[in-house]
C-alpha cells in the first residue's frame, strides 16, 4: 500500500500546470528525495509513546506533493482557490520497525488569488491555511493562519513573500512563531539547464529560523535531478522547535509553463 501511495504522490502533479486562475495547477514544489539528517528528534517520540522510537533511522525518504484547484471565478484576473500540500518523512528502509511514516504534514488552504501586473509582482493571494500532522496527545502539532502573499511567478527570476497571522496554535505548539516567525520568503532563478530555489523564515526576536535550498538539473520538460539541503527549525511540524541539518537527493517534478 505504501508503494502505491508514493506512486500516486508522484503522478498527481504531472497533470498540472504552473499557477493559473482557471485550471488545476501545481502550487508548492513536488519532489521525492532520499535524505540523511544529522539528528532525529527522538526525545519527542520517546516522550510521546511512539513505539520503537529508539529504532528510528537518520536515513529516510522525504516527499512532497502540492496542487491547487479553482473553485469560484470572480473575473478574468481573480478567483477563489483551494490548495492542498502534503509533506512526509518515510522510514522506507527501516524494516525492523515496519517502515513507518514518521511524520506527515497535511496543509489545506482556501484563498483568493489575483493575477495582474503589479510592478514587482504579478500574483497576489489572501486566505486561510490549516496545517496539522494528524497525531494525538503530545505528538500532535497544529496551527491555523490567515495570510497574504505577493509573488513574481514567471521569468528567469521568481520570488515571493508571505506574511501570516496565527489565530489558533494548539498545545504543545503554542510557541511555534518563536521558531517559524510571522513570514517566509522564497526565491527561484535559473536557465534552460536548471534552477536554484531557496525558502526561509526567521524570528528576529528569538534569533531562530530555518532555510531550505535546492538545485534542479533538468532531465526533460517534466522531471529533474534534485538536490536539497535544510538547516534550522521547522522543516516539519514535529520539528518546529528542533534544529537539524538534512541533505537529500532525488527527483523533482517540473510544472510546464
Amino acid at each position: 500500500m505504501k508503494k502505491w501511495m508514493l506512486l500516486i504522490t508522484l503522478a498527481i502533479p504531472l497533470v498540472t500546470s504552473a499557477k493559473e486562475l482557471n485550471r488545476i495547477h501545481s502550487y508548492e514544489d513536488s519532489y521525492v528525495l532520499g535524505t540523511y539528517t544529522n539528528e532525529l528528534n527522538k526525545d519527542t517520540y520517546v516522550a510521546g509513546g511512539f513505539e520503537d522510537a529508539d529504532g528510528l533511522q537518520q536515513v529516510e525518504v522525504k516527499f512532497q506533493f502540492s496542487l491547487a484547484v479553482p473553485i469560484i471565478p470572480i473575473n478574468q484576473s481573480t478567483s477563489v482557490m483551494f490548495a492542498y500540500t502534503q509533506k512526509s518523512l518515510w522510514q522506507l528502509g527501516n524494516s525492523d520497525i515496519s517502515s513507518p511514516f514518521r511524520e506527515t504534514n497535511y496543509k489545506p488552504q482556501f484563498f483568493v488569488m489575483h493575477q495582474s501586473n503589479m510592478l514587482l509582482f504579478n500574483n497576489a493571494e489572501i486566505g486561510y491555511i490549516h496545517e496539522s500532522n494528524g497525531q494525538t496527545a503530545s505528538l500532535s502539532r497544529s496551527w491555523d493562519r490567515m495570510y497574504g502573499a505577493l509573488e513574481r511567478i514567471d521569468g528567469p527570476v521568481q520570488y515571493g513573500v508571505r506574511a501570516w497571522y496565527v489565530f489558533t496554535d494548539e498545545a504543545p505548539s503554542e510557541d511555534i512563531t518563536d521558531y517559524l516567525g510571522d513570514y517566509d520568503v522564497w526565491l527561484k532563478f535559473g536557465n534552460d539547464i536548471g534552477q536554484f530555489n531557496t525558502r526561509f523564515h526567521y524570528n528576529f526576536g528569538t534569533n531562530k529560523g530555518g532555510a531550505e535550498a535546492g538545485y534542479t538539473l533538468y532531465l526533460n520538460k517534466f522531471v529533474g535531478l534534485y538536490v536539497q539541503a535544510w538547516k534550522g527549525y521547522g522543516e516539519t511540524l514535529i520539528d518546529y522547535d528542533h534544529d537539524q541539518t538534512r541533505i537529500g537527493l532525488g527527483m523533482k517534478l517540473i510544472p510546464p509553463n
